[in-house]
């Protein structure tokens, strides 16, 4: 019997080709990290997006994680979502609840907790790029406890 037949071969061929279909419809995901002192309200987190291969209208997603030294239940954010060919502008004032009124955390995790926020759905044209731009409007000019500011697009 040859390796290729293998039961295991056969398993292990067959689980990486499952896990591979799992993100299809993801066209951008990443993160930035916030520097050590804090979010400075200066600080703006830009994402830039290649070039878009198919038309379709697709999801948006903000992702925060913070740690239990952000001092706050919420965090208001501006986001820019700007593409070129057409020349298309959208622009969100994001309220992201961190925490219940009893401040219970309200992300996934244990000492890092994990915020998805859906934004509002986008039509993006073949061949266009752009960026996604991230800044916060709190009052305190450097906020501690965010420790990465990340965009998810699928379709």
């Amino acid at each position: 019997m040859t390796i290729l037949r293998t039961p295991t071969f056969i398993a292990a061929v067959s689980i990486l080709l499952s896990l591979t279909g799992c993100n299809e419809h993801v066209i951008y995901h990443s993160y930035r990290h916030v520097p050590e002192q804090g979010w400075n309200s200066r600080d703006t987190f830009t994402f830039d997006i290649d070039t878009v291969r198919t038309a379709a209208t697709y999801q948006f997603a903000l992702g925060l994680r913070s740690t239990d030294s952000y001092p706050y239940t919420v965090i208001w954010l501006a986001v820019e979502r700007e593409f070129s060919h057409p020349d298309t502008l959208h622009r969100d004032t994001v309220k992201c609840q961190l925490m219940d009124s009893v401040t219970h955390r309200m992300g996934k995790g244990i000492y890092m907790y994990q915020y998805d926020v859906p934004l509002s759905p986008m039509t993006l044209h073949r061949r266009q790029t752009g960026q996604v731009r991230i800044i916060h409007l709190m009052q305190r000019e450097v906020l501690p406890g965010i420790h990465d500011v990340g965009v998810l697009i699928s379709r």
